[in-house]
């Protein structure tokens, strides 16, 4: 391993440190703005992931979670998402899409330095909805990645349900009403034990590779920075 790689995730766990910094200050204020946000616009926007878990199994934020996961229907997804967020103080931050056919998978804004991930999710049948992610590449850096071969691609599912509003530290979010088989499949039947370092080949997940690759929207993102 290089300097560079080495100096690079030191970089990346400062800004993460920093990042749980900020969730832990203002991580409220940006959920209550979420909401207001888009249940205006008719969405329901819903927990999902690391910020599922944290109000499951912590009763609050996860203490080393550096960003909030959003969980929305993406046919729900209006398409002037993003100028709407802006209007009420976000920042557009990353956007992944399909070259193929410039479908959208995740979008990440941030409020008050709050980095917080939406996550498209679609029914993929009568049962079963899902949303797909990215990672890094297997072995490129970003920017070479982007201009090639793109990033990885997994799908992740679960099982059908109805979200309603609960409270979380004192406020009131939606979160899905069969959160424990969600986390099950995000994480594995041991969720409720906490492991820093989590990684889903060490679970049986509903995690799965998907064949399309993903790139990030570079020219939206300038397009859409602030003047």
């Amino acid at each position: 391993m290089g300097i560079y790689p080495k100096i690079v995730a030191l970089l990346n766990r400062q800004i993460a440190k920093r990042e749980a910094a900020s969730i832990k200050k203002h991580g409220l204020e940006v959920l209550a703005k979420i909401d207001e946000v888009l249940t205006k616009e008719g969405i329901t926007p819903f927990f999902v992931f690391g910020l599922l878990l944290g109000a499951y199994r912590e009763k609050g934020f996860i203490p080393y979670d550096y960003d909030l996961d959003i969980g929305i229907m993406e046919s729900e997804r209006p398409d002037n998402l993003i100028d709407i967020m802006l209007k009420n103080g976000f920042v557009l931050k990353r956007q992944f899409y399909f070259k193929e056919d410039g479908r959208i998978t995740i979008e990440q804004f941030e409020y008050n330095k709050v980095p917080v991930d939406f996550y498209y999710f679609f029914e993929k049948d009568e049962n079963t909805i899902a949303t797909i992610v990215s990672y890094k590449h297997e072995y490129k850096d970003w920017k070479e990645a982007n201009e090639s071969d793109g990033f990885p691609s997994e799908i992740i599912t679960a099982e059908k349900t109805t979200f309603s509003r609960q409270d979380f530290l004192g406020i009131q979010f939606y979160m899905p009403d069969k959160a424990a088989s969600w986390l099950s499949g995000f994480y594995g039947k041991d969720f409720m034990t906490p492991v820093k370092n989590w990684s889903s080949e060490k679970s049986e997940t509903c995690r799965r590779p998907y064949p399309v690759r993903q790139y990030r929207n570079l020219e939206i993102v300038r397009q859409k920075a602030p003047k």
